[in-house]
């Protein structure tokens, strides 16, 4: 029989319910299409760091379903139920271990060791303290299970010493307790690279073909074998047959300076020693051959050298080292004794495992198989890395980034609002960057370059700089003003325009007087008398557009006169809908359509569900300045011309109170005018 899930839905996010230790241990059961996230990187999140590496069993960075649901299954071999992980806390009951099962019973063994270890016998739990407090004891001694032996490991100074020799050699192993040591794989290199070093040395005898001359006699010949092959060596445009056939090289008269001493040195220690001669002024081609056919056997002996690591150690100690294998098997048996350890290591990583489990294992959950934490403000998302402070706001959903660019790229999807922050600490030299969502608010004073301060979850302050924007809108009352900003905006623009050209006339048209002015002739000529014609046609045109203006002026007042206050009223409030209904209609489609899943993608997660939130919700995740309830403000000493301000109130006020009791009747003049006009029936009689 299938397991009887149950679903909670918020912010139109419908996703399944984690409440007890049942639900989680059936999570094997639940359609992995229903999960919330199928792959989550590990990197910049806030969460134990040791938890996510037990979590991630291959190390790659990245904590898949298959993984999530193993930890489920072991704990499930290990306890009664899965209750406890609800507590939240570093500490197990040994109740709670269930005794019928073989990994519950070594799991609970191990419990009772490290508690009769610290003295702790009638202990009816374990913490965490605990057990971490065990493991860096049993890591400080000098076997721990690693298999890494240090000089520490062992009294005989003698293997000690070898210990501290092989990890020169052979590079070192880092051990639990943090001195440098060797594993048995460096043992086996150490040992392998001293036996080829010595057979290496001992074939030297044979090569060296000069005895103990050869080695500067071979080191004479390099010096100068590439220069004499290509003095030997016959161009490709020589002559069938040469003048010369048999040319000799001279090493001393007449050889270039630079060439002069290495040409000495390989007369002295290689042509004469080889050719039996002293005092070698010159060599024939036959010589040179014969030269390096004598010194072949050890440049080939050179080129086989074996052992290098080890070399710096000589070939007497070396010797003495591998002298009837018993140093080599003192060394072994140390690491074996090491290696015995490990099954007493593993029981205590089991110990720590469980207890990281039971603190933080549902946290993950919460955040994995579904995102309840980001409907939770008591308990953020393990994604969460801090609160942005900027322009009068906290914003609370700030996501850790490794790149901008890609990114941005694909966080854009999310229809949210973007604000990608560089952060920096001077005094440390830290830097960082993330991604801030704004979910509330105006989004007009966001801009590259503004200033912020970021507190990350350790309550540390970063310098933060904005560095891009991804503009979307925030809210239905940034929406509802958004068509009048436009439409002020461009008559704003209208008007700057109109004013600029009508002060570029002006203006060019007092240089154009001035510059007149300076070249006029001294007998300046008549002007001619101004045009009548066209002064009439400038004047009709202002009359005429005086004209429309008056006559718009009085259809609107009459229009107005005519309709009843309400219907005036319901005519502006038409007026207004029609301008901002469309932008807030949209931009309500738009605010439910924000998704944090796609900011989730963007820096490596696999999100299989869609993150929406309410209008509601998105209030909770930034939030704006608000004054301590009970404060009172104090009156602004600067404040200039109030006294305009409440007169225009009051204006205002007087006409529209003054245009409703005209509209009712209430006023005396519409009294006298009513006594006034003629009743209708005696007018249709005359």
């Amino acid at each position: 029989m299938s397991y009887n899930w149950k679903f909670f839905k918020s912010a139109r996010c419908v996703q399944v319910k984690l409440e007890n230790g049942a639900d989680v241990a059936a999570l094997g059961e639940l359609d992995q299409k229903l999960w919330t996230v199928l792959s989550a990187s590990t990197e910049g999140l806030r969460f134990d760091a040791e938890t996510l590496k037990l979590l991630d069993t291959d190390k790659d960075g990245r904590i898949r379903v298959p993984e999530v649901l193993a930890a489920v299954d072991w704990l499930k071999a290990r306890f009664k139920n899965l209750d406890f992980l609800f507590a939240r806390k570093e500490e197990i009951a040994l109740a709670d271990l269930n005794e019928e099962t073989d990994e519950g019973r070594a799991l609970l063994a191990s419990f009772r060791n490290i508690l009769s270890r610290a003295a702790k016998n009638d202990a009816t739990s374990l913490t965490l303290a605990d057990v971490t407090g065990t493991t860096a004891i049993f890591n400080g001694q000098p076997f721990n299970g690693d298999g890494v032996v240090t000089p520490k490991s062992t009294s005989d100074a003698q293997v000690a010493d070898v210990v501290a020799k092989i990890a020169a050699a052979e590079g070192a192993v880092k051990d639990r307790s943090g001195d440098d040591g060797i594993d048995q794989a460096k043992a086996d290199a150490f040992f392998a690279d001293a036996a080829a070093y010595l057979d290496w040395t001992k074939a030297g005898a044979a090569a060296a073909t000069l005895g103990d001359r050869t080695a500067a006699a071979y080191a004479a010949f390099s010096a100068v074998e590439a220069t004499i092959d290509a003095y030997f060596t016959p161009p490709a445009d020589l002559p069938l047959v040469a003048e010369d056939p048999t040319p000799s090289l001279p090493l001393t008269a007449g050889v270039n300076p630079l060439w002069l001493g290495k040409f000495r040195a390989f007369a002295a220690d290689a042509a004469g020693p080889v050719l039996g001669q002293e005092g070698v002024e010159s060599i024939s081609r036959d010589d040179w051959a014969a030269i390096k056919a004598r010194l072949a056997p050890y440049g080939a002996w050179l080129a086989s050298k074996a052992g290098a690591a080890v070399e710096s150690l000589g070939a007497d100690a070396l010797a003495a080292i591998l002298k009837d294998g018993k140093m080599q098997a003192a060394v072994n048996a140390l690491i074996q004794s090491d290696l015995a350890l490990a099954d007493e290591y593993g029981r205590l990583v089991d110990c720590e495992r469980a207890l990281r489990y039971a603190a933080h294992l549902a946290d993950w959950l919460c955040n994995y198989v579904n995102q309840a934490n980001i409907y939770d403000p008591q308990r953020p998302s393990v994604f969460h890395t801090g609160e942005l402070f900027i322009d009068g706001r906290a914003l609370r959903l700030c996501f850790f980034v490794a790149a901008e660019g890609a990114h941005a790229a694909l966080a854009g999807k999310s229809k949210c609002c973007l604000l990608y922050v560089k952060l920096s600490r001077k005094a440390t030299g830290e830097a960082r960057e993330i991604c801030a969502v704004v979910t509330a608010g105006s989004t007009a004073s966001l801009y590259v370059g503004r200033n912020g301060v970021f507190y990350d979850c350790d309550g540390k302050d970063w310098d933060a700089v904005v560095a891009k924007v991804v503009e979307a809108q925030v809210s239905l009352r940034e929406a509802f003003w958004a068509p009048w900003a436009k439409i002020a905006t461009t008559i704003g623009d209208q008007c700057r325009k109109f004013l600029s050209s009508r002060q570029d006339a002006a203006v060019a048209k007092v240089s154009d007087g001035v510059n007149a002015a300076a070249a006029a002739p001294a007998a300046p000529a008549a002007q001619p008398a101004p045009n009548g014609t066209a002064l009439a046609s400038s004047v009709a045109a202002i009359g005429i557009g005086v004209g429309f203006v008056g006559a718009a002026c009085g259809s609107l007042l009459s229009i107005l006169t005519k309709t009843p206050l309400w219907q005036t009223l319901l005519g502006v409030a038409a007026i207004i809908l029609l301008v901002s209904l469309p932008s807030v209609v949209l931009a309500w489609f738009r605010l439910r359509a924000r998704d944090l899943g796609a900011i989730l993608n963007a820096g490596g997660w696999a999100v299989n569900r869609p993150l929406t939130f309410s209008i509601g919700l998105a209030r909770t995740f930034t939030r704006p300045a608000k004054m301590p309830v009970g404060c009172a403000v104090a009156r602004d000493p600067y404040a200039s011309h109030g006294w305009l301000k409440l007169l225009a109130a009051l204006v205002l006020a007087a006409g529209i109170a003054a245009g409703v009791c005209w509209k009712l009747g209430c006023l005396p003049c519409c009294k006298s005018c009513e006594k006034a006009a003629p009743a209708p029936a005696a007018e249709a009689a005359k």
